[in-house]
């Protein structure tokens, strides 16, 4: 299903009982979850509504704990409301969790030697009542995508409405989606601007959501975003990777590498906004230390200078470099999963 779809379904009060969004565009399936609240009246919200956030369950005994309670809150009968709404926000880590060193203690209170009773598990529970749920209840799961090997996903693609909410399905719905969104800011976009913002993202809402924020920074103080705005801050190209020679440089705190690769990029006709983008997505990524944190600082400071013309681009970029791989030792080798920006 498309998010378009599931909003009529809301709209005309015909839902299913589960639904799985799916998007690596966090806010998308956030407020395609939030929109499902619309379904119970505002002040019957604290009686038929109920909001889960996987991300609090660290270890199993978390987990378990939050299967128990979703599934109670499931269960429990509508009041005054025809309808209860529960919400699991990144349910992936409740569903397709990574195993922690812990799960696999045994309790300590249990027999040694013993084997307990064998009971349903919360996450057995759970399987149960995806292949047989409350008609009165509508359970909203979003993720980034749910591993498609493992049992419970299988039973959820069978039984849940599965909404991609991470990709738009013509270019003029992203044109639509663009400019509601620069509305938020009072500004709009050329048409050449826009075809050319559509032709280097794709159809990718996370990409367009990015280089939307970074031209309403570029482009601020004017009304409209133009077509060399896209120029000169869009890449054709998805967001550099792991691998990426100018990240591994800045990760390692090697200078001289760095340097070379900005004075390749910049030789190569990159426009200073482009490579500093890419200064910055190395640095985003280091763990988040003191010398990261000066590091961005140190970003958006050149970001700044480099709008305003304060001093030679390529001068710039390489002084944010020399401050940024001149880390104390022990600088780490390569990026984190944790985010701190």
């Amino acid at each position: 299903m498309t998010p378009a779809q599931v909003r009529a379904q809301i709209a005309s009060g015909s839902t299913h009982p589960i639904y799985l969004l799916e998007s690596d565009d966090a806010p998308s399936r956030y407020d395609l979850a939030q929109a499902f609240l619309g379904l119970v009246d505002e002040g019957l919200h604290a009686f038929n509504t109920a909001a889960f956030h996987a991300r609090e369950a660290v270890n199993a005994g978390d987990r378990d704990q939050m299967l128990s309670a979703i599934l109670g809150a499931a269960r429990t009968l509508p009041m005054m409301a025809p309808r209860r709404v529960i919400l699991v926000h990144d349910a992936e880590f409740l569903l397709t969790p990574r195993k922690a060193k812990d799960d696999d203690t045994p309790p300590a209170d249990a027999p040694a030697g013993k084997r307990r009773a064998r009971t349903t598990t919360p996450a057995e529970d759970f399987e149960a009542y995806v292949g047989s749920p409350e008609p009165l209840t509508i359970l909203v799961l979003d993720a980034p995508s749910l591993d498609r090997g493992r049992r419970i996903t299988k039973l959820l693609l069978q039984k849940a409405m599965v909404v991609d909410c991470g990709s738009l399905e013509t270019a003029a719905d992203a044109a639509r989606w663009i400019t509601g969104r620069l509305e938020q800011d009072e500004m709009t976009m050329e048409a050449p601007a826009m075809r050319a913002l559509i032709e280097a993202t794709g159809l990718h809402l996370s990409r367009i959501r990015a280089e939307i924020d970074k031209l309403v920074l570029y482009a601020a103080g004017a009304r409209a975003i133009t077509a060399a705005d896209v120029k000169d801050v869009v890449a054709p190209v998805e967001e550099p990777g792991e691998d990426f020679a100018l990240g591994k440089a800045i990760w390692a705190g090697n200078t001289a590498a760095a340097l070379r690769e900005i004075d390749a990029l910049m030789d190569a006709g990159a426009p200073a906004p482009m490579v500093l983008g890419q200064i910055r997505a190395a640095v985003i990524r280091l763990r988040p230390d003191q010398r990261a944190r000066q590091a961005l600082r140190r970003v958006l400071e050149t970001d700044l200078a480099v709008k305003s013309s304060r001093g030679e681009p390529r001068y710039v970029l390489e002084a944010l470099l020399v401050e940024v791989c001149a880390g104390a030792p022990g600088t780490p080798a390569g990026p984190t999963r944790r985010s701190w920006a």
